[in-house]
């Protein structure tokens, strides 16, 4: 075989390694927009402020007035849950923004409360380079998402 013929029968590693790399910016843009991020919802009347940082994490509770103290303390519990609730709402909502839309398909409100799999939405992720990695390796790409095969991840 012809030194020539041999470069031809190579497979495209560097279109699949800039497509990884693509995907790598993208997930570290994603990253950082999401560490700047902080979601903040007032309670009614301004009794206080929830503050989430990008991940949807309770940053700081802040009492605004005195009011509070006077509600009975099942009526403050319930204000304080709804609106961290409301504020959770609100953080999974600017993800999905950052985001750019859902992602493998689910809705990431859906991932949050468990309605989707995880474990199908990464695989729908990682999709197209994983076929682009079977094209360089020479094997045809899937078409078909329904997949019996072990692909690696563990479903409960």
């Amino acid at each position: 075989m012809s030194s020539e013929g041999f470069r031809r029968e190579m497979p495209d590693l560097n279109s699949a390694l800039e497509v990884f790399e693509e995907e790598q910016r993208k997930l570290a843009e994603f990253q950082r927009k999401l560490a700047e991020t902080t979601t903040v919802v007032d309670a009614p009347k301004k009794l206080f402020t929830v503050t989430l940082d990008g991940n949807g994490e309770l940053t700081e509770l802040k009492f605004n007035t005195t009011g509070y103290r006077s509600m009975p303390p099942a009526e403050l519990s319930t204000l304080i849950t709804e609106t961290l609730q409301k504020a959770r709402r609100q953080s999974l909502q600017t993800m999905q923004e950052l985001m750019g839309g859902p992602m493998g398909g689910a809705d990431i409100n859906d991932l949050a409360s468990g309605q989707a799999d995880l474990a199908d939405v990464l695989g729908k992720v990682m999709e197209p380079s994983m076929d682009l990695l079977r094209e360089t390796s020479g094997d045809s790409p899937s078409k078909n998402t329904d997949r019996t095969e072990d692909d690696g991840w563990a479903r409960g």
